[in-house]
């Protein structure tokens, strides 16, 4: 299992591509919880508890995208 931290620097650009990918390895996701608006730069906070075995690949993904950063924790 891993715990995945997806932070999002300009949330309404970039959401669609990530829900995109959060879509295609949703049943490998046991839990989400989002945050929109942190702060006033209106950046948003995904926490994900990954539990499929495709983690690398879902992260490489993720990387291509813009103006993201991931964190993964081992749990």
């Amino acid at each position: 299992m891993k715990v995945i931290t997806i932070s999002v620097d300009k949330r309404e650009k970039e959401v669609p591509d990530v829900q995109a990918i959060l879509t295609k390895y949703g049943e490998e996701i046991h839990s989400r919880i989002g945050y929109h608006n942190i702060e006033k730069d209106r950046k948003g906070l995904i926490v994900i508890i990954y539990t499929g075995e495709h983690s690398k690949e879902f992260c490489e993904e993720l990387n291509e995208i813009n103006n993201i950063k991931i964190n993964c924790i081992e749990a």
